[in-house]
């Protein structure tokens, strides 16, 4: 164990071999509780789910996983798959000649399920942000059985019809990151506050402190590339997701620039039965001021 600045105590990362490839994982609360699969979003480790967060949580009576998806931070690499730049990327997609992708959302959702069979969990609460809610639409529509419930937060059905991301927001997410540790940080911060929008405070100091951890770990950039190609090519899930017979919640911020708020209604009305719950002036980032409704909310309804 270590501790963290917050001064709480924090696990050490451990390594499981899943569905092929060796994904970097942490754990918090009682390994006996009901678990709850944290997946985190583009671009994103899972030190983004903040410790605090994470141990807040647990703390509701969970058994809290985290980790990193693959290409991200300590899981595997694909260094030895093609990366083209984000501007490729975009150029071929819109002249309606997507690139492939290296992997799919439905294989990060089968690393997912793989990380839960080397945990033994047969069963898990799965909660997943931005991208991660789209992979984790993906383990309830591929693996339901596996599925206790469902959180998507900050998320999207994939349907290219719904009201796309500010300017703004799609500049700091496809921007290129200093290769240094102090232009590393100050270029994430100032993206982070960005999709932050302008309606709830914006952590400079905890973002700060999350980007160096980020940096130390390892970022990798054409990881990112191959996670976009991987969101690009999942299409829209919306029929799929009409036919969804699992208990889901959908959590979205009202003042949400990169995944505007109307895809978490679009999202919460595909999927039958589903709880959609909107945070007043949240953007695309979770501020410590909402963290007890946003855990409050996934408690209740993995209950």
């Amino acid at each position: 164990m270590s501790t963290n600045e917050a001064g709480t105590l924090t696990p050490g990362s451990a390594f499981a071999d899943a569905n092929g490839i060796r994904i970097c994982y942490e754990s918090f609360g009682d390994p006996a509780a009901p678990p709850i699969m944290l997946i985190m979003g583009l671009a994103a480790q899972m030190v983004v789910w903040d410790d605090d967060f994470c141990t807040l949580l647990a703390a509701r009576g969970f058994h809290v996983v985290r980790f990193d998806n693959r290409d991200m931070g300590e899981s595997t690499r694909f260094d030895d798959r093609a990366a083209p730049t984000m501007a490729q990327i975009f150029a071929a997609s819109f002249a309606g000649k997507p690139l492939t992708p290296v992997y799919t959302l439905r294989d990060m959702a089968a690393d997912t399920v793989g990380l839960m069979d080397a945990l033994g969990l047969e069963t898990a609460n799965i909660v997943g942000l931005s991208m991660g809610g789209m992979i984790a639409q993906e383990v309830a529509l591929s693996f339901p059985q596996r599925v206790r419930t469902l959180t998507s937060i900050m998320s999207s059905t994939g349907d290219p019809s719904l009201p796309q991301a500010t300017p703004a927001a799609v500049a700091v997410i496809t921007r290129d990151s200093p290769p240094d540790k102090e232009g590393y940080v100050a270029s994430y911060v100032q993206a982070w506050s960005v999709i932050n929008g302008d309606l709830i405070a914006f952590d400079v100091d905890r973002t700060a402190y999350t980007a160096g951890r980020s940096y130390d770990r390892g970022p990798n950039p054409a990881g990112v590339s191959r996670q976009m190609l991987a969101i690009l090519d999942s299409g829209n899930r919306t029929e799929r997701l009409q036919k969804l017979d699992v208990p889901a919640l959908v959590i979205h911020g009202t003042n949400d620039p990169l995944v505007p708020p109307d895809a978490g209604r679009a999202t919460a009305r595909a999927i039958p039965g589903a709880k959609l719950v909107l945070i007043e002036g949240m953007g695309h980032t979770l501020p410590r001021s909402i963290w007890p409704q946003i855990v409050d909310a996934i408690a209740a309804h993995a209950r």
